[in-house]
C-alpha cells in the first residue's frame, strides 16, 4: 500500500507553526490532507498532543495543577466569570481552555479562591509577583489541622469556662482558627462561650489600611484578625461596612462587583 503523497518542507513548517494553535481539521483543510494524515505526520515528527502546544492550558489540566477538582473549575466558569474558551483541537473534539494571560488576570482578582500553597511554583509558567505573596499567606493560613488532643480539648474547656477570653485569644492560644474553635465547642456540646467582643469597636485609620492591604494580598480573615487584634467576624463586618460583600466566601466591592 502506498504511503500517500510526500510532505514538502513548506507543509511541515506550516504544520509545526500552527500545531496546537489551529485545529487539526483546519490544518488538514489548508494542506488538502485528511485529519488522520495530519495527526500521523505530527506524531512522526514528534509534535505530541496538540493541547500541550496551546499557549494556555485545558480546564482539566488546570484543575490538576491547582490541586482542585474539575467541578471547582466548572463552578468558577458558572459563577465567577472564569475566562474559559472552547477550542477545537481535533476534528470533533472541543475542549475548555484558558490562556495563561487570561488565567493570571482572573486569578489576581479572585486570589482568595485559590490556595497557592498547594500549587507547585512555576508549574503554570512565569508567575506574577503577587503570587509568591499569596503563597506565603496561604502557608500562614494553614494552622493546626491535626486531630484535637485531649489536652487541647481540656485547655479549650478551661479557657471558655473561665469567662476571661475572647474567640481570637482562644484561637491564638490553641493555634487554630476561630471557626475551628466554634465547631469544636459545638461538637463537644460545651455550653459556655468565649467573651464577646464589642460590636462598636472603632478601627484606627492604620488598622483599616492594614485590613485592606492584607486582604488585597490574599490573607485570610483569621490571619488579618490576629494582625489587628480583632475578631475574624469583626474584620468581615468592617469590610462589609466599607462596601464589600461576600459571595461564596469571596469579597467583592459593591461599587464595581470586582473581587479583591
Amino acid at each position: 500500500m502506498g504511503q500517500g503523497k510526500l510532505w514538502s518542507k513548506e507543509e511541515i513548517d506550516f504544520l509545526q507553526e500552527r500545531w496546537g494553535s489551529v485545529s487539526i481539521k483546519r490544518i488538514a483543510k489548508n494542506l488538502n490532507r485528511t485529519t488522520n494524515a495530519v495527526k500521523t505526520k505530527a506524531q512522526r515528527i514528534g509534535l505530541g498532543d496538540a493541547r500541550t502546544h496551546y499557549d494556555g492550558i485545558t480546564a482539566y489540566q488546570l484543575s490538576l495543577a491547582l490541586n482542585v477538582s474539575y467541578s471547582t473549575i466548572k463552578s468558577w466558569i458558572d459563577k465567577h466569570d472564569f475566562p474559559v474558551k472552547q477550542k477545537l483541537f481535533a476534528e470533533k473534539e472541543r475542549v475548555n481552555v484558558v490562556s495563561y494571560d487570561d488565567f493570571w488576570k482572573w486569578a489576581e482578582n479572585h486570589k482568595q479562591m485559590i490556595d497557592f500553597s498547594k500549587v507547585e511554583p512555576l508549574i503554570l509558567g512565569a508567575e506574577p509577583e503577587w503570587v509568591e505573596v499569596k503563597r506565603g499567606a496561604d502557608k500562614i493560613r494553614k494552622k493546626n489541622v491535626s486531630p484535637w488532643t485531649k489536652e487541647e480539648e481540656n485547655k479549650l474547656r478551661g479557657m471558655v469556662n473561665s469567662y476571661q477570653y475572647t474567640y481570637p485569644e482562644i484561637a491564638k492560644a490553641l493555634g487554630r482558627t476561630e471557626g475551628a474553635i466554634k465547631r469544636r465547642l459545638k461538637e463537644l456540646d460545651i455550653k459556655a462561650r468565649p467573651l464577646r467582643l464589642s460590636n462598636h469597636v472603632k478601627y484606627t485609620s492604620k488598622e483599616v489600611e492594614t485590613i485592606v492591604d492584607l486582604y488585597n494580598k490574599g490573607y485570610s480573615l483569621e490571619v488579618i484578625s490576629e494582625r489587628v487584634g480583632k475578631s475574624a467576624l469583626g474584620v468581615r463586618g468592617k469590610l462589609e461596612r466599607m462596601g464589600y460583600s461576600f459571595r461564596n466566601g469571596v469579597p467583592f466591592h459593591n461599587d464595581n462587583k470586582k473581587a479583591l
